[in-house]
């Protein structure tokens, strides 16, 4: 399997998130994945916030869904895998917003894996949504995020898992689940136990892999969940776990983050060597044999991560950084400024500020220029112009986020650097619609030096980001931070 992940958790503007795409999306984006040599792709349709209750939009959405298997199985010869979490369903307050638009923390409900009543309402929620979908190849159910209910048990998960793993079957004998191996059930539901009386605002509760719970997990579903099913892994724990019972033979190595992180900013990535080693030396001892059923990629924004999407399907077919070549994978997307393109992906994460300026002029007057297009035409979804834009606006926020972060650094300068990354980046967000909570490579450029500014507002504004007694406060943290930052700035007058 070569697999990539679609996930549509977050709702921002088309054609940025998956969330928003139409059938011509899906098919563009299909077209790009299958040139690349990817043969698999892995949908999360966020079941999570819909309610019982399907609205017009829910039903319109999983619709969608639905004809995006059939796409991808008749007209690029892929498998599909319909992505699922464990006992999270949309509340009543999900039902005010239509799905494109549902702000995700407002809207779900955790139900209890030991109340027999709850149960019953999440298998008839599966069964509706799979209504629609049950055609895919495979579905998967991950461990926790989101998911999890504090004191339920590994034992009680699985169950869950056999549960949903019995419905579906029934109306497709032949799908085949895969385990998603994360943080792992009763080490997720410790961290939200401890979350809710965690006192440190600037941080949040550590997150521990247990091995134990993974092997315990791994030893029910041998004895519980029906064959055929595999396992997506990638914390060393769950390799060891998986050794541990003899299911080697079962493991995808989904690697989560390497091309995009998630909850992350939308910000362009270029850092090959970064992704060379989280594929194929993540952790002392790895070794490839240990995911002998292939790899799954993800992003969040997928039509700004291009240059890792292609590095990834590189590498993960036996690539090696010396061979990899971005300009002429650039010139399978637009042949005429291929050189200037992957430059421009070269210097996103240099740190250096004047060429990243310098190439934005440049990528901008390309913009403006009519464009051939190459055979992975797909990935550009349609228009040059806004790939184009997106790389000038890229190359722009990130010298803004290093002359920022120098400033904050020497206490010199600190209101023009916020006021030129303002003027740079206020329109990027505003041209994304992305406004809430994120981690990433925004969070680590201007969150964590904001903090050493010790401004009240502006910590008041950042520790929203970090509230995991409240996740609903993270919607909207984006656009409450920018606005204090305007405050700071008048401030600082």
């Amino acid at each position: 399997m070569l697999g990539f992940y679609v996930h549509t958790h977050w709702g921002y503007h088309n054609p940025y998130a998956a969330r928003s795409w139409t059938i011509e999306n899906w098919w563009d984006y299909l077209s790009g994945l299958s040139g690349l040599g990817y043969d698999t792709v892995m949908v999360w349709p966020l079941l999570d916030s819909m309610p019982l209750r399907f609205t017009p939009s829910d039903r319109a959405f999983l619709e969608r869904i639905g004809r995006v298997i059939e796409l991808a199985h008749h007209q690029f010869g892929m498998r599909t895998i319909i992505c699922g979490n464990s006992n999270v369903m949309g509340n009543e307050e999900a039902e005010k917003y239509r799905f494109e638009e549902r702000p995700y923390f407002r809207c779900e409900a955790k139900l209890n894996p030991a109340s027999p009543d709850g149960m019953r309402v999440l298998e008839e929620h599966w069964r509706r949504a799979f209504d629609y979908l049950h055609h895919t190849d495979m579905f998967s159910i991950i461990d926790s995020d989101p998911g999890g209910f504090i004191g339920s048990t590994n034992a009680e998960f699985v169950e869950l898992v056999r549960t949903k793993v019995v419905a579906l079957r029934e109306l497709n004998p032949d799908v085949e689940l895969y385990y998603w191996m994360h943080v792992g059930w009763e080490n997720y539901n410790r961290f939200w136990e401890e979350a809710r009386s965690w006192q440190d605002p600037d941080s949040r509760p550590p997150i521990r892999c247990d091995l134990d719970v993974f092997a315990e997990t791994l030893r029910l579903m041998q004895e519980r969940i029906p064959e055929p099913w595999g396992l997506f892994v990638n914390h060393p724990n769950h390799f060891a776990a998986a050794e541990q019972l003899g299911l080697t033979g079962k493991c995808v190595h989904l690697p989560y983050g390497v091309v995009e992180g998630e909850p992350t900013f939308p910000l362009t990535n270029c850092n090959p060597a970064l992704l060379d080693q989280a594929l194929n030396q993540p952790f002392p001892g790895f070794r490839p044999a240990s995911v002998p059923r292939g790899r799954m990629g993800n992003a969040q924004t997928h039509c700004l991560q291009l240059p890792h999407t292609y590095l990834f399907a590189h590498l993960a077919q036996g690539g090696s950084l010396e061979s990899a070549d971005l300009e002429g994978f650039a010139g399978r997307l637009l042949p005429d400024c291929a050189a200037l393109v992957a430059q421009g992906w070269s210097v996103l994460e240099t740190g250096d500020p004047d060429r990243q300026q310098s190439l934005a002029d440049q990528v901008e007057r390309q913009a403006a220029q009519e464009q051939r297009t190459g055979s992975l035409r797909g990935l550009l979804f349609g228009d040059p112009a806004r790939f184009l834009t997106d790389l000038a606006m890229n190359l722009r926020v990130r010298a803004r986020l290093t002359e920022l972060g120098s400033a904050i650094a020497s206490r010199s300068g600190i209101k023009p650097a916020v006021q030129a990354f303002l003027r740079d980046f206020r329109p990027y967000q505003q041209r994304l619609g992305f406004q809430d909570a994120y981690g990433g490579p925004l969070y680590t450029a201007l969150n964590e030096p904001l903090k050493a500014l010790g401004d009240l507002g502006l910590n008041r504004a950042l520790r929203d980001f970090t509230n995991w007694a409240d996740p609903s406060v993270r919607n909207g943290a984006l656009v409450r931070l920018l606005d204090a930052l305007e405050a700071f700035a008048l401030r600082s007058a």
